[in-house]
């Protein structure tokens, strides 16, 4: 019962925590589905789920303590993901539906080690999902054992497979209803956001080693 309510509470934390549309996964998912690569989208978000769950499994294994004993780690992260985000950034503040996809539909494994790489590429996921784990421990919500690991890994992973697979429908059975046009622009627009937390993540980078 206990390692149901753990996988419960990561699916719970995996799935709203995958909900705004602002991440680089979201931006990937989104752009490739206005191609009509609905497919290749939903692959992009299974790979990025299965690098979220190793993440999570990571984080509620210890990495908190990890980041106490190794400083350098969290400032490092944050560097990586700035570059991250002002190539990805970059490419979606110009995308266009006209253009040939970032992806290549014809091969199955081709979005999924994308999106897996994407995410696995981000190393802030690992302070972010250390914050939950942060989070749960000092309210107990769930019990804290070495069992827990990758059923805690495991939910997280499918509540953000279930929330790509969502969105990745919604698009199919929805994205027709708005004009190309617009949603050209919302692309774009999700692509400057990603440029905007560049800067912060660089910032954060330059502030750590001020301190």
């Amino acid at each position: 019962m206990e390692l149901l309510l753990t996988v419960l509470v990561a699916f719970a934390f995996g799935f709203i925590g995958s909900m705004p549309l602002t991440g680089p996964v979201a931006v990937m998912v989104f752009s490739e589905c206005l191609r009509g690569h609905h497919g290749v989208a939903l692959r992009v978000g299974l790979g990025a789920a299965l690098a979220e769950a190793c993440y999570a499994a990571v984080a509620f294994w210890g990495f908190t303590h990890f980041f106490s004993a190794h400083p350098a780690v969290l400032p490092v992260s944050k560097g990586l993901s700035a570059l991250l985000l002002v190539a990805l950034g970059v490419y979606f503040a110009r995308w266009s539906p006209r253009g040939d996809s970032a992806l290549e539909p014809e091969r199955h494994v081709t979005g999924f080690l994308v999106g897996f790489s994407v995410s696995a590429l981000n190393p802030t996921l690992l302070a972010t999902w250390s914050g939950v784990v942060a989070f749960l421990y000092a309210r107990q919500l769930v019990h804290f054992t070495h069992l827990g690991v990758l059923p805690f890994g495991f939910g997280a992973g499918a509540g953000v497979a279930c929330w790509e697979a969502a969105l990745v429908g919604l698009l199919w059975r929805h994205g027709r209803r708005f004009s190309l046009r617009a949603m050209t622009w919302v692309v774009r627009g999700m692509g400057v956001l990603l440029l905007g937390g560049s800067v912060v993540s660089g910032m954060d980078f330059v502030r750590s080693f001020q301190r």
